[in-house]
């Protein structure tokens, strides 16, 4: 265990201030969620007492972390992040190999003699199953933990692919496809569990952000070289080793890095179970034989779930996610038909190479949303803060998705134009690009609030987040080129954009009202 304290969480002990004045009441959890983030109230700095401190020696360390060099909060920069790269790479292949597979679909239909519409259903069906895997798994990082459910997972998915890379028949390719989309999205929902378990309160949003910009990247990552690989091979089972390939160096990773964050902070250091070894760790040994007292039951693991699901705000903010995230999910399943549709019947005929570089926008899209919202959500955190006296709500989180939207309802507005009216190519580029802009800034933040508001249920609250995600999203993939095709893209993508705009009177009531409906719902504890 790294016992070299992290410069960004190192902690100091604070010296009491004789001269606080007594409005600065220094209890951390100040009720309903809201937290002391801050000691300095007014310009002057108040009485820490015992409280932990970040090296900036005003900024409340959320939790408290204990003495122990085990506790994931004391463990080094360097191991912490190395961490989170593994999370984030393993949530970025499960969404890379569902989109790589959508470039595909032309070439397997001219193997397999059937109509791409028809195979772009084994796509479909993939990410409905990232949705279910998502939710499946989530109990077992609680009564197994962490590492060995990643590790699993990630080697089925593995294995999965490698069987994509070599069937030779539609039937196989399309219940491998199902079973690698069930194991590949583990990262997507335990990647925010890591977070919780390894960072403070203060650092959250900006690691749900590196976490969260990594595996937004992949949907669009996928295609983009899937195109390119299509484009000089003519075949579609190069794609798949690449995909292949890279869930092969994740593994390598998980193997020679990955640790378990699951500790128990309300055990003494004293009473701790000896912490084993790496591989008993990662492989799920060590979790078997402490378990009894330290990991929770199998019981209480599933009856988490539902004790989240009732909240009253978590349908809000699912519902929320899913109208705001599903058309984005719904042009990248249907983007080879959308794009590449020829001439004569009315499409922009690009061939693989010209939509491999349309993907480019997207991935400059969520990189643009991720530089902006890495500063800007702490900038409204700290202006939160410094106006209420240190005092931090979840409702401060939602700013953010304000912006994002006046950047997504004008984006699927412009894309629908351009594919109704046939404009150049750029205006694509442009609103596509305004969309996914959106799409980040709003995923970031309303995950950072629902964190933050049931902060220790970190996994249920990232696996239903995920699940409203790829739930719209698949079906739009049945749904969105018919549509456009009857009624006009003109037409189809405006009432998405109005549909985002209901989102947004949704996010309107979770901003007033959210807080009282906490209050009222009781804690999940």
């Amino acid at each position: 265990m790294a016992d070299i304290k992290s410069e960004e969480t190192h902690i100091e002990e604070a010296q009491t201030n004789s001269h606080a004045h007594p409005h600065h009441i220094l209890e951390i959890d100040q009720g309903n969620n809201a937290v002391l983030l801050d000691i300095n109230v007014d310009g002057e700095k108040g009485d820490a007492g015992s409280i932990k401190l970040a090296k900036d020696n005003h900024t409340v360390l959320i939790p408290q972390p204990s003495n122990d060099p085990e506790d994931p909060l004391n463990w080094s920069w360097s191991k912490k992040h190395i961490i989170l790269f593994i999370v984030a790479l393993s949530a970025f292949c499960g969404d890379f190999s569902s989109g790589a597979g959508i470039p595909c679909i032309f070439p397997q239909g001219a193997e397999w003699n059937m109509d791409p519409n028809k195979v772009n259903y084994a796509g479909n069906l993939n990410v409905i199953m990232l949705g279910i895997g998502g939710i499946w798994w989530i109990p077992c990082v609680y009564y197994w933990g962490r590492a060995p459910v990643l590790f699993w997972t990630v080697l089925a998915g593995t294995l999965f692919t490698l069987g994509c890379c070599l069937t030779t028949s539609f039937t196989a390719f399309y219940a491998l496809r199902a079973l690698q989309g069930f194991t590949l999205t583990s990262g997507q929902t335990i990647g925010l569990a890591y977070i919780k378990d390894m960072f403070f309160f203060h650092e959250h949003a900006r690691k749900i952000g590196l976490w969260a910009g990594l595996f937004l990247l992949s949907p669009y990552a996928g295609p983009c070289f899937a195109n390119f690989i299509i484009d000089g091979t003519g075949d579609w089972r190069p794609v798949f080793w690449l995909v292949f390939a890279i869930c092969c160096a994740d593994m390598v990773l998980i193997v020679c890095f990955l640790d378990e964050s699951w500790y128990r902070r309300d055990i003494a250091q004293a009473d701790q179970p000896p912490r084993g070894n790496h591989f008993s760790k990662l492989i799920g040994i060590w979790q078997v034989q402490v378990h009894k007292g330290y990991f929770l039951t199998v019981v209480r693991s599933y009856e988490r779930l539902w004790s989240v699901l009732t909240k009253s705000i978590m349908l809000p903010v699912m519902t929320y996610q899913m109208l705001t995230f599903m058309w984005s999910v719904g042009i990248n399943i249907t983007s080879s038909i959308l794009f590449a549709t020829p001439r004569v019947a009315g499409g922009y005929g690009f061939n693989s190479k010209a939509v491999g570089f349309l993907y480019l926008t997207p991935i400059v899209g969520v990189a643009i949303g991720e530089i902006f919202g890495h500063f800007f959500n702490d900038f409204l955190a700290n202006r939160y803060i410094k106006k209420h006296h240190g005092v931090f709500i979840p409702e401060a989180r939602l700013w953010t998705n304000y912006i994002a939207t006046s950047l997504m309802i004008p984006g699927l507005i412009i894309v629908g134009q351009a594919l109704e009216k046939h404009l150049h190519y750029s205006a694509i580029v442009i609103g596509w690009g305004m969309y996914v802009v959106g799409v980040m800034l709003a995923s970031v933040a309303i995950t950072a609030y629902a964190l933050d508001s049931y902060p220790t249920r970190s996994g249920e609250v990232s696996c239903f987040l995920n699940f409203a995600r790829v739930c719209g999203g698949f079906t739009v993939g049945y749904f969105q080129q018919p549509w456009g095709a009857k009624d006009g893209y003109g037409l189809s993508f405006g009432i998405q954009a109005l549909l985002v705009a209901v989102a947004v009177g949704i996010l309107i009531c979770i901003h007033r009202f959210g807080a009282g409906m906490r209050a009222r719902a009781g804690t999940v504890d």
